[in-house]
């Protein structure tokens, strides 16, 4: 077979990045990796140090000052709008006139991203995610078209019995670190079935994700040698697969994203490889994250526990409460091509903006008492999988595998307790869960 070809690198004037991005985002990242001066610096600050030491535990009272100033506001301090509130968020991620690939070319433009391979980067530049229409237009029609019911409904039966494999493996111990055992493998597991990837290759398409999680964090610090290796790895394999699907179809995404036209289009090799590869990262990362900050609520509110224990056809409603209520993704960042109103301010072109989800789904406007979990709200509807053009393609997989992972798991651990003291929280500029949660079953 011979080698993946790998796109050429945009020209100007896609590459939008102004001279200060090249110097700002650094300053940023060396400020964020010093607790001391991140807090002498951004204190300051009318809203405080949102980088401040803990705040993955929980970081709701640092959304409240951003909140109480308005829907959207400016900071000078971060040189971004924040936009905060639930309309205001539909309105801004569903504009025309905010877009993803500047905020992609300044991330690509700096250390340790800039010493990444051609591959990698030509990878992170086709995620669906951070791909501007009219080119993103084309590449989610055809996706979504391998997205349908029928596809989810005949998965559902494969995640159950995953979840029941899973939870077999630890059953009669004390305490299970509940991430390691079940929230990362599940998904994992769930979008490496749905693809057709091999189970012997399991553990390399952990390995991709994982490695996807360092590289898709805009304040990190990653051994870029060991990233590229895996991206390597990972895109070699499923080119592999995806020439062997070409050769013979199979039931799986991604014989579907090999052979899925529209408008007499297909993706090429290369969009194949890197449309599967995000899936994979897409499909694993936040779904275990919510399964985790789920579990953990659920201990915190045994009540609302009993409620989905006691009626199960309550869990499609739970599952949008859960993911109101704390989502895995809790930013969503934009740049403004054109000056654009929102929620009666003027968003200057070229300005960056931060659309915090976790904020806007406690909007008060929106709903009531937002700070507190009842599964059984009316009409709870987050915007924690985005909205418009980059809503989360993959949200019908990730509610299912919430409904179905945290049924499996009641009904595996009934009133399960939770060790607080011994979680380990994710430490990532935009995702949250946790990744090391400690649990133990029922006893009766």
């Amino acid at each position: 077979m011979s080698t993946l070809e790998v796109p050429a690198p945009p020209e100007p004037p896609e590459m939008k990045v102004r001279a200060s991005d090249r110097y700002s985002l650094p300053l940023v990242r060396a400020v964020v990796k010093r607790p001391r001066l991140t807090e002498a610096i951004l204190g300051r600050s009318r809203w405080g140090n949102i980088f401040a030491e803990g705040i993955e535990r929980d970081p709701y009272p640092a959304f409240r000052p951003i909140m109480a100033d308005g829907p959207v506001v400016w900071s000078s301090w971060y040189q971004q709008f924040f936009v905060t509130g639930y309309d205001e968020a539909r309105m801004a991620l569903s504009s025309d006139a905010m877009e993803v690939t500047t905020q992609r070319e300044v991330v690509l433009a700096c250390r340790p991203h800039s010493a990444m391979s051609d591959l990698s980067k030509a990878l992170f530049r086709r995620f669906l995610l951070f791909v501007d229409p009219p080119d993103h237009t084309r590449l989610r029609s055809l996706v979504s078209r391998t997205f349908t019911p029928k596809r989810m409904e005949q998965l559902e039966g494969d995640v159950e019995r995953l979840a029941h494999g899973l939870l077999d493996a630890v059953d009669g111990e004390s305490t299970v670190d509940l991430f390691a055992a079940f929230n990362a493998p599940l998904p994992i597991h769930t979008i490496s079935v749905l693809l057709g990837i091999p189970e012997e290759d399991w553990p390399l398409t952990v390995e991709v994700s994982n490695a996807l999680v360092d590289y898709l964090d805009p304040f990190p610090d990653f051994d870029p040698g060991h990233v590229d290796r895996l991206l390597r790895e990972g895109a070699e394999l499923l080119d592999r697969l995806a020439e062997d699907r070409r050769r013979g179809p199979q039931d799986d995404l991604l014989s579907d994203l090999v052979h899925a036209e529209a408008d007499g289009g297909r993706l090429s090799r290369f969009e194949v490889v890197a449309m599967a590869m995000f899936l994979m990262f897409a499909g694993h990362e936040t779904t275990s994250g919510s399964l985790g900050l789920a579990m953990v609520h659920m201990a915190r509110h045994p009540e609302q526990r009993r409620l989905v224990m006691d009626d199960p056809d309550l869990w499609p409603n739970a599952v949008e409460e859960l993911l109101r209520f704390d989502p895995p993704l809790h930013v969503d960042p934009r740049a403004a091509i054109e000056d654009v109103e929102i929620g009666g301010v003027t968003i200057g072109a070229g300005k960056r903006v931060a659309v915090l989800l976790g904020a806007a789904n406690r909007d008060p406007r929106r709903f009531d008492a937002p700070d507190e979990l009842r599964l059984d709200r009316a009409d709870p509807r987050p915007i924690s999988f985005g909205h418009g053009v980059h809503h989360c393609v993959g949200a019908a997989l990730a509610r299912m595998q919430m409904r179905v992972g945290l049924r499996v798991f009641l009904e595996r651990f009934g009133e399960y307790e939770v060790d607080e003291d011994a979680i380990v929280w994710k430490n990532h500029a935009a995702l949250r869960g946790p990744i090391e949660l400690p649990v133990s079953p029922s006893s009766n």
